[in-house]
């Protein structure tokens, strides 16, 4: 009885551990979404507005400055602008998470591969597999900042020039992967790392929130051999 009192109590701290790691991370996930909603919605109200402003002038200064000298240079000033303005327009999308509310995980994630693309950096690529189908508003939010974490990853350390998004939807398992042809890293090395500003902070945060939404995540890489995510779950009964 003694042992069976012991087993019950240790499992029910495991659960209220458990729960309010969830909570905690929620709670994360949730001012995540409202500060980057709020970056975004600045970005496109104030900056968009300034830039329009900017290029309203230009348009002036073309109309009243004759000299074909400076009225090529106004031309690609104002082409510069322009193409600025419909960056912070697409950035502002990809940071409000009622993007994916409205135009959905797939699109989303199009979107998001078609902004890096245009950065003529890098080679992106986006593959279906199956018939898409809704994978919940919260679990398909979580995950879109999952994958911009990822990519920006791949942006900033991975010195990559392809990136391949994969979207497999199976009968009783869906499965996400990211893969890029980069110079990839020592996982166990990055995860010991002390250091703040090194740290395998990122790479914890990402499996748990994959955790959060009842994914697994494995990360797949080495020195020299590139960066491949694997978020799979086969939790689907609650949302099809």
């Amino acid at each position: 009885m003694f042992q069976k009192r012991k087993t019950q109590f240790i499992q029910e701290k495991i659960a209220l551990r458990n729960s309010y790691d969830k909570e905690i991370l929620q709670s994360q996930v949730e001012v995540q979404n409202h500060t980057l909603q709020y970056i975004g919605r600045e970005l496109h109200d104030n900056i968009g507005q300034l830039l329009s402003v900017a290029r309203i002038n230009l348009n002036i200064l073309e109309e009243t400055i004759k000299d074909p000298e400076y009225e090529e240079f106004i031309k690609q000033t104002n082409l510069l602008i322009a193409q600025s303005m419909q960056d912070i327009r697409s950035l502002s999308k990809s940071l409000d998470g009622d993007f994916v509310k409205d135009f959905g995980f797939y699109e989303s994630i199009a979107h998001e591969l078609d902004r890096i693309k245009k950065t003529k950096k890098f080679k992106t690529e986006l593959q279906i597999k199956g018939e898409i189908y809704n994978l919940g508003q919260e679990r398909e939010i979580v995950l879109f900042r999952i994958v911009q974490e990822i990519l920006n990853n791949a942006i900033k350390h991975s010195g990559a020039q392809y990136i391949v998004v994969e979207l497999s939807y199976q009968i009783n398992t869906f499965v996400l992967t990211i893969e890029d042809n980069g110079k990839g890293f020592d996982f166990q090395e990055v995860l010991q790392r002390s250091s703040l500003f090194e740290s395998g902070a990122g790479l914890k945060n990402i499996k748990k929130r994959a955790e959060l939404m009842q994914f697994s995540c494995d990360i797949v890489t080495a020195i020299g051999t590139g960066t491949k995510y694997i978020l799979t779950t086969s939790n689907l009964k609650d949302i099809q």
